[in-house]
C-alpha cells in the first residue's frame, strides 16, 4: 500500500516569534502601496507577496498602549455602547472659564480616568496650564510602563474648543 504525504497538511510546530507584549490596530487609516499601482495589486500570489497592498497595520507595546490612550482621551462616556462610562469628557471644560482652576478639574479627571481604565501605565505627572488668550489648555502628561521595564514616555497635547488634540 502506498503512502501519501501532503507537505502542506503537515502539521508543523507553531513557532512562536513573538517578541512585544501588547498590541493594537493602527488608528489611523494609512494605506501603504510600496510602489504599486492598484492595477498590478496580486492578492495571493506568493512571489509578489511584499508588492500587496495593506491597509490594516497594527502597533505593538508602547503604539499600542498610545491608541488605548487616544480612544481614552477623545472617548466622550456613553460613546461606546458596550462600555458606556469609557472615556473622558474634556468638551465639557472648553467652554467655561479658562483658568487654573479649571486647569486643576481638567488634570483630576485624567489622573481619575486614566487610572480607571488604563491600568498598565502609572502616572508619573499630569500638568495642565490654562491659556486664556487663546481659551485652551495646554496638557502634558508623564508615564511609566512597569510590564515594559518601566519605560517612560510623554504626551501633549492641546484642548480648545476644536476638542483635544494630541501634539505629540
Amino acid at each position: 500500500m502506498a503512502t501519501i504525504k501532503l507537505q502542506s497538511v503537515i502539521e508543523q510546530p507553531a513557532k512562536s516569534t513573538k517578541n512585544y507584549t501588547y498590541s493594537d490596530l493602527h488608528l489611523d487609516f494609512i494605506p501603504i502601496y510600496n510602489s504599486v499601482s492598484f492595477g498590478s495589486y496580486t492578492q495571493n500570489n506568493e512571489l509578489l507577496r511584499d508588492k500587496e497592498i495593506v491597509d490594516i497595520v497594527a502597533d505593538f507595546d508602547l503604539g499600542a498602549i498610545r491608541n488605548s490612550l487616544f480612544n481614552l482621551f477623545t472617548t466622550i462616556p456613553g460613546q461606546k455602547i458596550l462600555n458606556p462610562y469609557f472615556g473622558l469628557n474634556l468638551m465639557q471644560y472648553v467652554f467655561e472659564a479658562c483658568d487654573e482652576d479649571m486647569g486643576n478639574a481638567i488634570g483630576n479627571q485624567i489622573v481619575s480616568g486614566v487610572t480607571t481604565f488604563e491600568p498598565r501605565v502609572n502616572l508619573t505627572k499630569v500638568q495642565v496650564i490654562a491659556d486664556p488668550n487663546s481659551q485652551q489648555y495646554i496638557i502634558n502628561i508623564s508615564f511609566r510602563i512597569p510590564t515594559l521595564n518601566n519605560t517612560s514616555f510623554q504626551l501633549r497635547g492641546v484642548l480648545s474648543t476644536s476638542g483635544f488634540v494630541f501634539t505629540s
